[in-house]
């Protein structure tokens, strides 16, 4: 019955489908579009029917027509107003509301109010979505789940809309497809550069294949807006782009080679109007473009591509630049001039040069990537405590890396989170700690009135139950300021649960406080301005990063013109907002006689310093950022020198402060110091972090 549902949704068969799911649903046919009056974009809200359990809880059944193109993003909030409207008219305990549109997409809702309350109190109420899209086999855990849910009771109902059996399935999988990948015994070893100057194996496979997880993983979330080609993922196709591509080899790894890697270093990560192919031919010809990292790669010893050279620019064109640093190549040259391989995106064929994966790490039917990834439904927006995606969201990334980490080791007998101290904190207490937080820090920040009375109207403008703003002008005033201007670090950020929490709870409240929805300009100033992260791994900083990309990303209407990049703001660069270091080992500060910074010429170059930043957190090609990252390493050596020779470090702390370079996403610093790399100097007004820290 539900494949008829998905053919074809309307009152009628919601109705068909909740019936044959459980003969006790008494169906009804109430008009209830008068709630709809004052809104325009749905119509003929109609109540279904009901079911009564032994137990004395009550299950609504509604259905309303979306006028329009619905998708997952779509006026959510405006359909749980419209749910709440509805369920005031005849309060129960649970209801099924079904959003659908003339094109028979659909979301399929489950909102239940919290144990142990029986107050009319809606921000006791949860809300469980399923998106569904007609012919589309990510609707498999839809069709598994509530098919089979046979709607028995109202825990029944939530059991089959809770997230964590998905997460875990999908967990379990890509696990597996991980320990494939490194296993030695499977016909392939996946190959990444080594550098030949060292005779240890400093290749950190296990890393490689985290960071390629995520770049991936990133690639499907922006997928949902239709910014990435279907066709670079599908084998057809693929068969059609590529010379001798056989899906399910284990010698062959042009798939990788030719489509990923050049998706990710010089498509994602170059303006459209400049893509085209680094040149082949003699030492000569091709030393023109050696070490630029931003232009499209063919093999040197045959192409990868059936197609021209303008086809496979033409295949990539489709594709925004995004920027923002999570796709630049980590092959990098050294003092001498020479190219070390990290990433292995090379024209030369060899070890030393070309990272190798096979395409059956992609492709195998039964273990590949790919497959895995197309059975899922995946949602861009991180899901809030009271408003539940059922689908894989960002905060997947999160629990991917911390499952990743906790890896046995056979070696050494422990797992691999105990030796990193990673640990992952669960989003409820997350949000808890991050409305506590703010609270604290906001009621500093008010008038003379009543600490115990700010309190209490702080704890309403945090609830999810209105949007109303209890404060007058004056105090609202002071808490916009005191939000803009907040300093809040995560010291071990790990993959970013509080600083993105941080960051949705202050959207949400400026929201209330402004009555504006420019949700993008308002991130971007508070991810430069107030958020900051610390954690000693790359690969975590990395997650961090990549989850504000998505947050900023799903802000973005895309359009048609690629003149305009398909309408895609081009995302910051935030190596100097999520820094790897160690957060427990700062630099002696010797005492001083006076004030070391009424020292003109180092308030000059920290001033200079802060604005190089300012510029890099904002450039968008790889000269610009190349220059501000030179004058960067200029000013950090000229003011670890006037900071040496005013006595305040000692020659050894601060040759490594020079030393410190914030673009070196392969390095992780020993020290952390606030006011060297944050340029914070009179503290933070919240620090925050997981409870092991």
């Amino acid at each position: 019955m539900i494949n008829e549902l998905i053919a074809s949704v309307s009152p009628n068969s919601i109705s068909d489908f909740v019936r044959k799911q459980n003969s006790s649903f008494v169906p009804l046919s109430e008009d209830l579009s008068h709630l709809l009056s004052v809104n325009v974009l749905f119509s003929k809200l109609t109540k279904l029917g009901e079911i009564e359990y032994a137990d004395t809880d009550r299950l609504l059944v509604f259905s309303c027509l979306y006028d329009g193109e619905l998708s997952a993003r779509s006026a959510r909030k405006m359909q749980f107003e419209i749910a709440k409207k509805a369920l005031k008219e005849d309060f129960k305990d649970g209801a099924i509301f079904v959003f659908y549109d003339e094109r028979g997409s659909f979301r399929f809702s489950f909102i239940r109010r919290n144990y142990g309350n029986k107050e009319q109190k809606f921000s006791n109420w949860k809300r469980y979505t399923y998106y569904v899209e007609p012919n589309t086999q990510t609707n498999r855990t839809f069709r598994e789940r509530v098919d089979g849910c046979k709607f028995e009771s109202l825990d029944a109902i939530q059991q089959a809309f809770s997230v964590e059996p998905l997460t875990k399935e999908f967990y379990k999988e890509l696990f597996a497809w991980y320990q494939w990948a490194l296993s030695d015994n499977e016909g392939f070893a996946v190959t990444y550069p080594n550098d030949t100057s060292t005779d240890t194996d400093d290749r950190k496979i296990e890393e490689h294949l985290i960071r390629l997880i995520t770049r991936l993983m990133f690639v499907w979330f922006i997928k949902q807006k239709k910014l990435v080609p279907n066709q670079i993922f599908d084998t057809t196709e693929l068969k059609n782009i590529l010379n001798n591509f056989d899906p399910t080899s284990k010698t062959n790894g042009n798939y990788y080679n030719a489509i990923l890697q050049n998706l990710f270093f010089a498509t994602l990560n170059k303006s459209i109007a400049e893509r085209e192919f680094a040149k082949l031919g003699t030492f000569q010809e091709q030393k023109e473009h050696y070490g630029i990292k931003t232009l499209l790669r063919d093999a040197q010893e045959g192409s990868w591509f059936k197609n021209t050279k303008n086809d496979v620019v033409q295949l990539f064109s489709t594709v925004p630049f995004l920027n923002g640093g999570l796709f630049e190549c980590l092959d990098k040259e050294n003092a001498t001039g020479k190219i070390l391989y990290y990433d292995g995106f090379s024209r030369k064929a060899g070890t030393q040069n070309r990272a190798f994966l096979p395409n059956c790490l992609f492709f195998d039917p039964e273990k590949g990537l790919i497959p895995l990834l197309e059975k899922y439904n995946f949602t861009i927006e991180e899901n809030s405590p009271n408003d539940v995606e059922v689908a894989l969201d960002p905060e997947l990334l999160g629990k991917v890396f911390e499952n990743l980490l906790g890896a046995f080791n056979p070696e050494t007998k422990e797992t691999a989170r105990k030796q990193s101290g990673s640990f992952y904190t669960p989003r409820e207490i997350v949000n808890y700690m991050v409305d506590e937080s703010l609270i604290a820090y906001l009621n500093t920040c008010m008038s003379s009135t009543p600490e115990e009375e700010n309190g209490v109207k702080l704890r309403g403008l945090f609830s999810s139950e209105t949007d109303h703003n209890p404060f007058d002008a004056t105090e609202t005033e002071l808490l916009i300021k005191a939000i803009y201007n907040s300093k809040i670090l995560d010291p071990a950020c790990g993959s970013g649960a509080f600083p993105m929490g941080i960051l949705n709870r202050m959207l949400d409240l400026l929201q209330k406080l402004e009555n504006n929805n420019c949700n993008y300009e308002t991130k971007l100033h508070l991810i430069e301005n107030c958020i900051y992260g610390i954690d000693i791994q790359t690969i975590a900083v990395q997650i961090s990063k990549l989850r504000f990309f998505i947050s900023l990303v799903c802000e973005q209407m895309p359009n048609d013109n690629a003149a305009d990049n398909y309408g895609i703001i081009t995302l910051p660069n935030l190596e100097t907002k999520f820094v790897a270091a160690n957060t427990l080992i700062g630099l002696a500060k010797r005492p001083l006689q006076g004030n070391l910074f009424d020292d003109p010429e180092v308030e000059t170059v920290k001033s200079e310093l802060r604005e190089v930043r300012h510029q890099h957190f904002s450039a968008t090609n790889a000269h610009e950022k190349r220059k501000c990252r030179q004058k960067d390493e200029r000013l950090r050596e000229k003011l670890a020198k006037l900071l040496e020779q005013n006595n305040f470090f000692s020659p050894d702390d601060a040759l490594q402060l020079a030393s410190w370079n914030p673009y070196d996403q392969n390095a992780s610093s020993p020290f952390f110091d606030p006011e060297w790399m944050f340029g914070v100097n009179e503290g933070f007004d919240v620090v925050i972090g997981n409870p092991p820290y």
